[in-house]
C-alpha cells in the first residue's frame, strides 16, 4: 500500500479560542521580567511572597509556552506548563496543550492521561476529542479513536484535523470510500492546505482512478513546495504518470 500523510499537528490548538501565531505573542522572557516588575513593586523585592506567574490567564500561559517551543525550548514549555496546570487546575486548555506538546514526543500514556482530564472538564470539546483519538490510535485503540473523531466531527463540521484523521484511519483500514468522502470534506474546508490533496490522491488512486489521483498529487505538490513529503510525492507522481494510460498528464507548472 502506498503512503499517505498522517497528522501530526499539534491540534487541541485549533478551536480553543487562543492564537497560536508565534509571532504574535509575547516573548516569554519580556513577560516574565514585566510581571517580576509589578511583584516587586508591591511586595518590596526581587523574592517577595507574590508570585508573578499566578498572574498569568490560562491563555497567557498558553501562550508563554507555545513561544518556547516556537524558538525551540521544549523543556522551558513543558515547564511553564506544569506550572500553569498546577496554579489552574482546572483549565482544559492547559491540559489539551500539554498532552499535545506529550504526543508529539511520544510520551503517549502521559498525554492521554492529560486529554482525559481535559474531557472531563470539557467533555464536548472537539478539538481535545481529535487529540485523543491520536492518542489511541497509538496504542491500537481504533474503535475508540473512530469513536472520538465521529463525535468531533458533530460537534465541529469544519475542523479539519478530525475529517483528516478520520480519513486516515478509514484508509489504513481500506475502507477507501470512507476516506476519499472524508479527504473530499478537507479540501471543501480549505482549499489550500495541502495534506489533504495527498491523502485524496491516494485514495483516488486505490479506487482505480489513476487520473484523479495525478490531479491531485499535482495540486498537493504546488501547495507544498518543498516540504519534507515532496520528495515522496513527487515519486508517486512519476510511477503513476509512467503507468498511466495517457501519460502526457501535465506536471506542475506545466
Amino acid at each position: 500500500m502506498i503512503r499517505f500523510l498522517r497528522l501530526v499537528l499539534p491540534v487541541c490548538i485549533l478551536g480553543l479560542g487562543f492564537s497560536a501565531n508565534a509571532e504574535t505573542i509575547e516573548k516569554p522572557h519580556s513577560m516574565n521580567k514585566r510581571l517580576e516588575a509589578e511583584a516587586n513593586s508591591r511586595k518590596g523585592g526581587a523574592h517577595g511572597a507574590g508570585d508573578p506567574h499566578r498572574k498569568l490567564t490560562p491563555e497567557m500561559h498558553i501562550q508563554v509556552a507555545l513561544r518556547h517551543k516556537a524558538e525551540g525550548r521544549m523543556g522551558e514549555a513543558m515547564r511553564s506548563l506544569d506550572l500553569a496546570i498546577r496554579n489552574n487546575p482546572f483549565s482544559p486548555e492547559l491540559l489539551a496543550v500539554r498532552g499535545s506538546f506529550l504526543l508529539e514526543r511520544q510520551r503517549v500514556s502521559q498525554a492521554l492521561n492529560d486529554f482525559e482530564s481535559a474531557l472531563k472538564l470539557a467533555p464536548d470539546s472537539a478539538a481535545i476529542l481529535t487529540n485523543r483519538a491520536q492518542a489511541y490510535r497509538h496504542f491500537g485503540r481504533i474503535a475508540e479513536a473512530l469513536h472520538d473523531l465521529n463525535k468531533a466531527v458533530e460537534l465541529n463540521p469544519d475542523l479539519l484535523p478530525a475529517f483528516f484523521n478520520r480519513g486516515a484511519i478509514h484508509y489504513s483500514s481500506e475502507e477507501f470510500e470512507l476516506a476519499l468522502k472524508d479527504f473530499d470534506r478537507c479540501v471543501a474546508i480549505d482549499p489550500h492546505a495541502a495534506g489533504p490533496y495527498f491523502n485524496r490522491a491516494s485514495a483516488k488512486d486505490a479506487l482505480g482512478d489513476r487520473a484523479g489521483a495525478i490531479e491531485d498529487m499535482n495540486r498537493f505538490l504546488e501547495i507544498a513546495g518543498e516540504s519534507e513529503w515532496a520528495a515522496s510525492a513527487q515519486k508517486l507522481l512519476d510511477q503513476w504518470q509512467a503507468s498511466a494510460p495517457d501519460n502526457g498528464a501535465s506536471k506542475p507548472g506545466s
